[in-house]
């Protein structure tokens, strides 16, 4: 295994899932529909449901506030020495993100924290969850002079945000506690860099890996850890598959979405979007599209459709298929005595590489940001960085909901007790790519994952249509939706 602090080049699902916000869009953490780390399936509206009512009140300066003091000698969060901020004397933070109920748990505990670290200084920050269209309702309060102090930043805000100067600089900030960029995991953090300035301080992140059922692959004979290579693969999947009608088992469910075989590309050595040009219908990215088209042509594979359910890790729940390429949201999923998967041994492996390719997977992340024009610029540059902190980030492992973002937590004890876990957080060493710096940019992969799942993923796995002939037509409209 590569070494963990060695991290290669590395959505939101608010953007392509109609049903769920996801570590990708609408600020959730790491399922489906979660802020930092996670995408589920399509149509997976039972994975994590949208953040609950119950939003904070807003807290009001006291008369006085905004003079600044330097925080006691001893303020101080793992590694971080908040002393050495200026946080403004009585600030009142208004902090924002959306998540299920058990992120909304990891926020609101976050912001205690915060709230016992800077009692002294009269600081204080009210989580203010929002409940349904976060990227909406984040936007119309910046243009409503409304906007939180502290709030879950995605690619999508970050697009539309970062280039109007509406994010504040927390290079400053970072260097005056202690913290390094490259304390972080770089394909993470560059996300939210631009023009030599970080604008947002990652969260944590999720990445894809295959997920197999144990007691399956026994009655099958297969070795989950044999699983390295693309022909492995298909051998697994085809001893797996068994039965037929509505008691038949899938070797592997798949999602038809470009995000799933992304990976699988990368692997090839071929990009999705290159210099601002759709690249992903050259031959060896025909050859990863092809790959999974005869896996389903061959019976080994089914889309979630296919399997009756409302996403792969349903299906994986319901024992309808033995493998699925999902990411930490399957997890918390899946001991939910309400989906039916309490019941199911399983483990996790990297996903398996062509003969002669390279490493190759997916990262979802969020940040946490803060708004260039808040009353309280100090204060709201150390919530950011004490919300990414070691000593905050650690409630995070423990909920399994999403890896930690920073390097140094990836040898934390929990990964060792845990290794499905362990897979997760280790498959940031496997070339792991951010999900919007691979589809054209934060502005644009909206459009383009949309194009390229419509005129060519769809008509391959759901029509039936030729795959060299659909990724040409989808790659034709990619390159005039970038040329606009």
């Amino acid at each position: 295994m590569m070494n963990k602090r060695s991290f290669g080049m590395g959505l939101t699902l608010a953007l392509l899932l109609p049903v769920i916000a996801a570590c990708g869009g609408g600020g959730t953490t790491t399922s489906p529909g979660a802020s930092a780390t996670n995408v589920p399936a399509t149509g997976a509206t039972s994975v994590a449901p949208t953040a609950g009512a119950g939003a904070g009140t807003t807290g009001t300066a006291p008369a006085g506030a905004g003079t600044t003091g330097t925080a006691p000698a001893g303020t101080t969060a793992g590694a971080l020495d908040f002393s050495q901020l200026q946080v403004e004397q009585g600030a009142q933070l208004r902090f924002s993100a959306a998540g299920n109920a058990t992120e909304q748990q990891l926020y609101q505990s976050g912001a205690d924290r915060f709230n016992q670290l800077f009692a002294d200084q009269g600081v204080r920050m009210t989580f203010e969850p929002v409940p349904s269209e976060y990227e909406t309702t984040i936007t119309a309060g910046f243009s409503g002079n409304n906007a939180p102090d502290v709030f879950l930043l995605n690619g999508q805000l970050m697009g539309q945000l970062a280039p109007q100067g509406l994010l504040l600089p927390l290079d400053e900030a970072m260097q005056a506690v202690g913290r390094n960029a490259n304390d972080f995991y770089q394909p993470l953090l560059e996300l939210y860099q631009q023009d030599g300035q970080t604008y947002g301080l990652p969260k944590d992140f999720n990445p894809l890996v295959l997920f197999i059922n144990t007691e399956l692959a026994q009655q099958a004979g297969v070795d989950p850890a044999s699983i390295t290579t693309w022909d492995a693969f298909r051998d697994a999947a085809t001893k797996m598959s068994q039965g037929q009608g509505g008691n038949s088992v899938s070797g592997v469910c798949f999602d038809p979405n470009i995000l799933r075989f992304a990976p699988f590309l990368f692997q090839e050595g071929n990009a999705v979007i290159e210099n601002n040009q759709a690249v992903f219908n050259q031959e060896t990215g025909v050859r990863a599209i092809q790959f999974w088209r005869d896996l389903q042509q061959s019976g080994a594979a089914s889309t979630w459709q296919d399997l009756g359910a409302n996403w792969c890790g349903e299906a994986f729940a319901r024992q309808r298929a033995a493998m699925v390429v999902e990411g930490g949201w399957l997890v918390p999923f899946m001991t939910d005595p309400q989906q039916g998967g309490t019941n199911v041994q399983y483990t996790a492996v990297q996903l398996p590489q062509p003969q002669g390719g390279q490493e190759g997977t997916i990262l979802f992340t969020n940040a946490f940001a803060a708004n260039a024009n808040t009353q309280y610029p100090q204060a709201a540059a150390a919530a950011v960085l004490f919300l990414t902190s070691e000593a905050n980030q650690r409630e995070l492992i423990q909920s399994g909901l999403a890896q930690a973002s920073l390097q140094s937590l990836s040898d934390d004890p929990f990964y060792d007790q845990n290794p499905v876990a362990q897979v997760l957080v280790d498959a940031a060493d496997q070339n792991g790519r951010v999900a919007e710096t691979v589809f054209g940019g934060p502005q644009r992969q909206a459009d383009v994952i949309r194009l390229i799942n419509q005129r060519a993923i769809e008509p391959i796995f759901v029509g039936g249509a030729d795959v060299k002939q659909s990724l040409d037509q989808a790659a034709q409209e990619v390159n005039q939706a970038l040329s606009r």
